[in-house]
């Protein structure tokens, strides 16, 4: 087949493109620098906080890593977001208002805020110090899984390789995260998710019409793809099964509660129960696009058999296949579930940095942070981008930050007794239990969040019962009673 792509296609692609910049901008103006200082200023309604924190959310891996699995591995991989709704369902029952409201109630804005309130601890105590050299360093590494992903777009889409890929890419998504800052990154997360659910029908519904033209051909191509490619168990067993839906809830759950990219949208919501009706716009959002991009994955292993790199098939499909208004449609919806979380993650990281400036410099403008741990980012990825896969670098690193910061929060929001002290080890024995876990191997039998979560939790409980009362502190309730 032969790329399809021409003049309307790019035309349409940057028509959306410089919409983005006018959304960014628009951002801008509507938050003045003390909205963007106190994100509970922002006041969200239940639309912008569950669309805008999907986006952020879903990442470059669900239009590459996701199409990867499927197409690579099989139905199996459907099991991945079926475990991430089990995570997400306790979350959003238990954290988002909660969070909200505490939030409210201590004007905090990044999650090192959440972690250290009411702790008589300074900016150089090792737990803040911590949190936020967590955050920056994992969100670090999930940013160059955009930049990756972004190459792979590129490369997909117009042919074009090479490092200037990257770095036109991470540059265009670099300077609009400048532009629009935290009000920005949520009306254009929100655009973005708007034409990701669009992309997401089109291409199911293309791949399935190429498909129906010659049915017995794709399925003699999915046959000889192995045994157990329609085998949901992946040819394990049920208790391996279990094991793997079990670590990614896990994940999921960790995720929502140390990912400050959406956190930050729980805590911008207008009140406790906006916050808490995003559930199923936000649940849906990331449902429909997830397990539809794994299952286009295991189709377009029976349409287009034989691609050297799995994770671009999405762009190198539609390229093939559609009419060049539509292709133009789904670079775009491409292009801004990539972009997205992107612009989240420089903000967010921009957020977490100023804590680790001296004296906790908040004066420091987010405009330059986020250029500088753009740049940063962009050219560490430079030397990756042959040596990883998308899904690799963006579980790694959301794993490894559930792990060290989760159970710190939760305790945080829920009311649990702590100290300093108990947080700061309940932090550092859950991600060295994480990281450990990795080097051992043994994250393909168990999600390495799902065993440093636990111990996080434990540590703080057999900890505080050995302080003295008066040692601990025990934040207010959170719950909304409204």
């Amino acid at each position: 087949m032969e790329n399809n792509w021409n003049i309307t296609a790019i035309g349409v692609f940057f028509i959306v493109l410089v919409a983005t910049y006018l959304i960014a901008w628009k951002g801008r103006r509507d938050a003045g620098d003390e909205a963007e200082e106190q994100i509970g200023k922002q006041r969200l309604n239940r639309w912008l906080v569950g669309l805008s924190a999907g986006a952020a959310a879903n990442s470059g891996f669900v239009v590459t890593g996701a199409v990867g699995l499927g197409y690579s591995y099989g139905a199996h991989w459907l099991l991945l977001p079926f475990g991430w709704f089990l995570g997400d369902l306790v979350f959003w029952t238990f954290f988002p208002h909660r969070i909200n409201a505490y939030g409210a109630r201590t004007s905090a804005t990044t999650l090192a805020d959440i972690i250290t309130h009411g702790l008589p601890i300074g900016r150089l105590h090792p737990l803040t110090l911590a949190c936020s050299a967590i955050v920056v360093l994992c969100l670090g590494g999930y940013t160059m899984a955009q930049w990756v992903a972004g190459q792979k777009f590129l490369e997909g889409a117009f042919g074009i390789s090479g490092h200037s890929t990257l770095l036109i890419f991470a540059a265009v998504i670099i300077a609009y995260s400048a532009l629009g800052r935290f009000r920005g990154s949520v009306y254009v997360d929100t655009l973005q998710a708007a034409t990701r659910i669009l992309g997401t029908f089109i291409a199911l519904g293309t791949v399935c019409w190429v498909a129906a033209r010659d049915p017995a051909s794709v399925a003699e191509r999915i046959r000889s793809a192995g045994e157990g490619f329609l085998d949901p168990l992946g040819g394990g067993t049920v208790a391996s099964a279990v094991g793997f839906v079990l670590g990614y809830a896990a994940a999921a759950l960790g995720f929502g509660l140390a990912q400050p990219q959406v956190t930050s949208r729980y805590l911008a919501a207008s009140n406790p129960r906006e916050a808490r009706a995003a559930r199923w716009i936000y649940m849906g959002y990331v449902q429909l696009t997830w397990a539809t991009m794994t299952l286009f994955g295991v189709l377009l292993r029976g349409v287009m058999p034989n691609l050297p790199d799995p994770e671009k098939g999405l762009t190198v499909f539609v390229s093939a296949t559609l009419p060049a208004v539509f292709v133009g449609l789904i670079l775009a919806d491409i292009f801004g579930a990539i972009a997205s979380t992107g612009n989240s993650l420089l903000v967010a990281m921009a957020q977490a940095a100023r804590d680790l400036f001296p004296g906790g410099n908040r004066r420091a403008r987010i405009e330059w942070l986020v250029i500088g741990l753009g740049l940063a980012t962009m050219f560490a990825a430079w030397g990756l981008e042959s040596q990883t896969t998308v899904f690799g670098l963006a579980i790694t690193s959301v794993s490894f930050m559930a792990a060290g910061l989760a159970p710190a929060v939760a305790i945080k929001v829920l009311g649990w007794r702590h100290s300093a002290s108990t947080l700061t080890a309940s932090v550092f024995v859950g991600i060295g239990a994480a990281v450990a876990w990795n080097l051992a191997g043994l994250s393909g039998t168990l999600n390495e969040a799902a065993v440093g979560i636990p111990l996080g939790f434990l540590v703080n409980a057999v900890l505080a019962r050995q302080l003295a009362p008066r040692t601990l502190v025990s934040s207010f309730p959170s719950e909304e009673t409204a």
